[in-house]
């Protein structure tokens, strides 16, 4: 008899939607368990120059030290990257799933969100999540960060939106290999 393993998770998926449903900052959420990293994508819709990507760098490095000697955590692994491209930022930041919280999203998002305001591009709020129950939705954000954390996530996936939509696609390991995907 051969137990197979499911080919993805659907908490993971449903937990990833809810993760970007509750944040309509956030672009897009990658995640790669082989290097236990957690990637989300902020889009600025202007062009930022190599000096605001260099201020952007340094202010997410100084709150999430900040944060983190709160809780006397240090950090594993903190990445900015910026790309510029026709008239917009898309902001990658990228940290170690395994010291990574629901307070620290918090605290980035919202730091994103004061210093852009409204260059900051977010996602409309689908019609059936308007009357979502916030502490619930908390709850789940913990719960996606857990999920993504868990060693049995195997498969790197990637969720985003498109049109009101959450999409997620669990990334095969050869590179130029189509990935599945789920909404």
């Amino acid at each position: 008899m051969t137990i197979r393993s499911p080919r993805e998770n659907a908490d993971t998926v449903s937990l990833v939607c809810a993760l970007l449903v509750r944040f309509p900052e956030i672009a897009s959420v990658r995640c790669v368990p082989n290097d236990g990293t957690v990637r989300f994508t902020f889009v600025v819709s202007h062009r930022l120059d190599r000096a605001a990507q260099e201020a952007i760098r340094t202010a997410v490095d100084e709150h999430v030290d900040g944060f983190l000697l709160l809780g006397d955590d240090v950090a594993g692994i903190v990445r900015v990257d910026c790309e510029a491209a026709r008239g917009v930022t898309f902001i990658h930041v990228t940290r170690d799933l395994e010291g990574f919280s629901k307070d620290e999203l918090v605290m980035l998002v919202g730091m994103f969100a004061d210093r852009f305001g409204n260059a900051l591009v977010r996602n409309p709020v689908t019609d059936e999540h308007i009357d979502e129950d916030p502490a619930a939705q908390e709850e789940l954000v913990s719960y996606a960060i857990d999920s993504l954390r868990d060693p049995k996530q195997s498969k790197s996936l990637v969720g985003f939106r498109e049109e009101k939509r959450v999409l997620v696609y669990f990334l095969k390991s050869k590179r130029k290999a189509k990935a599945s995907a789920r909404s």
